[in-house]
């Protein structure tokens, strides 16, 4: 056994090694595995070291004699598993037989693999700073290989940012517009959720069941998945038709009370046809264990209820991350690998349909330095993307970077790229001259306020 001291020591190795650059990269990896309730240190040591043989700096034998044989096989494993042809393939050409194949490779050592997934939600958080092409392969990467794997392992948070943030990078546009509308719906929404929560609580209550209940707002890259069923099923008129875009989970004490708790809600709601999913009784390949349905709560809203026990929902949400992993892995791992019947939970991906960058008629979609997204006119000029996000911003402008590289104020933006606006501190007047290319009304009429208070304060003094 090793203790929190050798994962201190493995820190302060990373730092000497790789450098506070780089380190810090390693220390989120860490800081997101405790986040997510790993505390296994031959793993936070491993997430410490992870890229150490990578610079030539440090050996096999190195790791053995200063950390033991389990960190050593850990950290030799991660290097064998970065350069594996599937990690370095195009992501154009994934299918589910390379997603089976990646997943039974690495699975070998749960403790590696775990610490892969983690390093690539964090090489998603900053790839919009990467140029256009190679943020563009990160995210493929992180949709096509990395989020299908974590599903499989029923690693729900990494599932979340690995699909949102590759999103935003491969369709702006969409991920804007859904972002939009949950912000204008939210309101409405939390007053629903909030009511049937102290409902579905008090009900429970009455019938001798004490349950913890909470409730989320689905993500923006599933939702998008289900307006792509509704376009290529129904007569699709907007999101306004999607009513099952949020989740409620209700925690019990046993499985008893799972089935208890299930029959009142069917008393209460109405459930909507084909949507009871019983996983307790037949779990997916994860090991995820749970009883959904989905009820029509509102006029405006169909609801998916989760009924589980509190001991589920820790395996549930941590997934192979979770401690009860560490005591089947090598079983689960045998059981994937002998019955082929796990491999239809991959069928999603069939579902999940191209990802690309629309090129819409009417807007462009930018990001900013920190990674949110602006959308502006077609044709919209750097000047017009300082001045949607401050006047202030506008009239001290001198310069932009587009992609890292130095581009002219009249450049016309495209889908994706990322924007920084260079300043100078005491300017506060704009160039007449931007006049002459401008797209924005708000662009132009900022400019002309700003010069007709400057040439009143000339005339003034």
């Amino acid at each position: 056994m090793i203790d929190k001291a050798v994962v201190e020591k493995a820190g302060a190795l990373a730092l000497k090694i790789s450098g506070e650059g780089y380190y810090w990269h390693l220390h989120r990896v860490a800081e997101l595995l405790e986040e997510n309730n790993v505390n296994d240190p031959e793993i936070l040591a491993g997430a410490y070291l992870h890229h150490i043989l990578d610079t030539k700096k440090y050996s096999k034998e190195d790791l053995k004699k200063d950390f033991g044989p389990e960190i050593a096989e850990i950290v030799t494993e991660y290097q064998r598993i970065s350069g594996n042809e599937i990690s370095t393939i195009d992501p154009k050409n994934y299918n589910e037989s390379i997603i089976v194949q990646t997943y039974l490779n690495l699975i070998k050592n749960p403790k590696t693999l775990i610490i892969r997934l983690a390093d690539k939600v964090d090489n998603i958080r900053s790839a919009y700073v990467l140029p256009k092409e190679n943020a563009r392969r990160v995210a493929e990467k992180a949709m096509y290989l990395y989020s299908p794997i974590c599903q499989l392992l029923g690693i729900h948070k990494f599932v979340v940012e690995l699909e949102n943030e590759a999103f935003k990078i491969l369709n702006p546009g969409e991920y804007y517009s859904i972002e939009s509308y949950l912000k204008k719906k939210l309101p409405e929404m939390e007053t629903v959720l909030e009511d049937t929560s102290e409902f579905v609580k008090d009900i429970l209550g009455e019938k001798g069941i004490s349950a913890k209940i909470d409730y989320r707002i689905k993500h923006t890259y599933s939702i998008y998945r289900k307006a792509q069923k509704y376009r290529e099923t129904k007569n699709y008129k907007g999101l306004n038709q999607i009513y099952d875009i949020a989740a409620m989970r209700v925690l019990v004490d046993s499985v008893e009370q799972c089935y208890m708790t299930e029959d009142v809600l069917k008393q209460v709601w109405t459930n909507v046809p084909d949507e009871r999913d019983d996983y307790i009784m037949h779990p997916k390949p994860s090991g995820y264990r749970s009883i959904h349905n989905t009820f029509v709560v509102s006029p405006t809203m169909h609801l998916e209820m989760q009924v589980k026990t509190k001991d589920m929902h820790e395996e549930n949400e941590y997934g192979i991350a979770s401690h009860t992993f560490y005591k089947t892995g090598e079983q689960l791992k045998k059981s994937l690998q002998a019955a082929p019947d796990w491999l239809t939970d991959i069928s999603f991906i069939k579902n999940k349909g191209e990802i690309r960058i629309d090129q819409f008629n009417k807007y462009v979609y930018v990001f900013t330095p920190k990674g949110d997204i602006k959308q502006l006119a077609r044709g919209a000029t750097p000047i017009d993307f300082a001045y949607s996000i401050h006047k202030d911003l506008g009239n001290a402008c001198v310069g932009v970077t587009i992609n890292g590289d130095f581009q002219k104020l009249s450049y016309a933006l495209k889908d994706g790229d990322r924007v920084e606006i260079k300043t100078l501190k005491h300017k506060k007047l704009p160039s007449p001259d931007w006049l002459d290319f401008v797209k924005t009304r708000k662009g132009r009429d900022e400019i002309r306020k700003a010069l007709r208070k400057g040439s009143e304060r000339k005339e003034l003094s």
